[in-house]
């Protein structure tokens, strides 16, 4: 018979998929707090607000509901609408040029800010439009299609150059920038592609929020913005 005094057998030892799936829970929120800790949270929150709403959501949910818009407002042709298209994303092509804007003509010191603030106002102006009238002419139409992809290239070309300047400042974590923004924006586009047909759907095309639900948020990062690591003084 055993002795009384024996001590108790050890626990057995959790499984090992036990671990690893903690392991892998923690891992991205680990990632994020040292990304937060090094650089600031507020810079950071940018990040994945402009990548995943304006980049990601905004870009894959427009797409879907401007050509519902030329389909069943403008009741243009096909051929028509797809050239429409290749115009008003002209702006996405001249990305170089607003970031060398953002570069070389700071406004009242500040070189990120302003242009944050200037890409929310284009867009709201040019939905505002195609909320209040959507019997506009094809050609003002365009113009306010135009405007809104301005916006967002300009707001994704502003924390483009603040994610260089960042990771120039601290190269470890060049790499990983560039992956959380990649990640945020496809994971906005994942979530605009699933949630665009059925708000097109439910709300209409005709509807102002069927085609306005892009447009109010643009101006939402300068709510973050840290000035230590957001603009450049002259």
């Amino acid at each position: 018979m055993a002795s009384i005094n024996e001590a108790e057998p050890p626990p057995p030892p959790l499984p090992p998929y036990h671990n690893s799936i903690i392991a892998l829970i923690l891992q991205p929120i680990q990632w994020l707090s040292t990304l937060s800790t090094t650089l600031t949270p507020s810079f950071i929150f940018g990040v994945v607000l402009v990548y995943f709403l304006d980049h990601g959501f905004s870009g894959s949910y427009f797409r879907v509901v401007s050509d519902f818009y030329w389909k069943d407002v403008q009741k243009i042709n096909p051929s028509h609408a797809q050239f429409f298209v290749g115009l008003y994303y002209i702006p996405w092509i001249m990305r170089p040029i607003w970031g060398l804007l953002t570069d070389v003509f700071p406004i009242m010191g500040y070189r990120r800010k302003p242009y944050f603030i200037l890409s929310g106002i284009i867009g709201i102006l040019s939905t505002t439009v195609l909320m209040t009238d959507l019997r506009i002419s094809s050609g003002l139409a365009l113009l306010c299609m135009v405007g809104i992809t301005t916006g967002m290239a300009i707001g994704v070309v502003s924390i483009d150059a603040c994610i260089a300047k960042n990771s120039i400042e601290v190269k470890e974590l060049a790499t990983d920038l560039q992956s959380l923004g990649a990640f945020f924006a496809s994971l906005g586009a994942l979530v605009g592609f699933a949630c665009s047909g059925v708000f097109v759907h439910r709300l209409g095309v005709r509807d102002e929020n069927g085609v306005g639900w892009f447009g109010g948020y643009w101006l939402w990062p300068t709510e973050a913005v840290d000035g230590s690591r957001w603009h450049t003084h002259r």
